[in-house]
């Protein structure tokens, strides 16, 4: 099975993201690759496992946040401060 790899511009462009983010991403260990030569390489199956992790984690802090607005905004109410 042949798997498509990307270099270093076609996986920002991939990411839709800037080079900074990206070197970043990846010092972080957050999006894999491997160098040929000179030259970073990323697979493109590993770079969509990235993008998936990244929204299953976005999801999960907005859940939070939604339940830590509802408990304080519950607590407001008891004391009958309004937010506006």
């Amino acid at each position: 099975m042949e798997q498509d790899i990307l270099n270093l511009d076609e996986a920002v462009v991939f990411l839709k993201t800037s080079k900074p983010t990206f070197y970043r991403w990846l010092g972080q260990g957050l999006v894999k690759g491997f160098k040929m030569g000179r030259e970073w390489r990323f697979y493109k199956s590993d770079l969509i496992s990235y993008l998936e992790s990244s929204d299953q984690e976005t999801e999960v802090l907005r859940k939070e946040l939604r339940r830590l607005n509802d408990f304080f905004g519950q607590r407001l109410q008891k004391k009958n401060i309004g937010v506006e």
